[in-house]
């Protein structure tokens, strides 16, 4: 909604559940503002600050940069912060970033703060002692996928 068309794409690593659904977020939002996806854009970061430095340098150092980078987690996002800032290029009038998770430690108090998708960790947390309960009481707990809402946290980093 801010206009980016160079939208990178730092992801956790394959073998995480979440990088699956993640990326297919990131393609859906794409396909909706009819920017054609590049996987150049795309790349792993490893769930760690230190990673997302790293994938965001890659990013960085491409022919065409983006001008954008979606993370998908705020430690990432943390390391990009870094990288993008060590470049001397500013957040967000030269690069927006975006994460995920909502990690109050860090969201909050990056500079710029930080925009996120966040996590709704309470509502997760009291789904899983419903789905304990009922294992408990010996009901019958044949459940599909369940998905939950979670939002979008706009803060300066965008």
């Amino acid at each position: 909604q801010a206009g980016h068309r160079r939208i990178g794409f730092i992801n956790l690593d394959a073998g995480i559940p979440a990088a699956v659904g993640r990326r297919e977020g990131y393609l859906h939002a794409l396909r909706e503002r009819h920017i054609d996806a590049d996987a150049a854009l795309e790349v792993v970061g490893h769930a760690t600050a230190d990673g997302g430095f790293s994938a965001a340098e890659n990013l960085l150092d491409l022919p065409l940069p983006p001008t954008a980078i979606f993370c998908a987690n705020d430690r990432m996002a943390m390391g990009a912060y870094d990288a993008i800032k060590e470049r001397g290029l500013r957040i967000p009038e030269d690069v927006a970033v975006i994460g995920f998770d909502n990690q109050e430690l860090i969201a909050s108090y990056l500079r710029p703060k930080l925009t996120t998708v966040a996590l709704p960790f309470e509502q997760m947390g009291a789904m899983g002692v419903d789905l304990l309960a009922r294992i408990t009481a010996g009901e019958s707990t044949v459940t599909n996928t369940v998905t939950v809402d979670c939002p979008l946290l706009e803060r300066s980093s965008v």
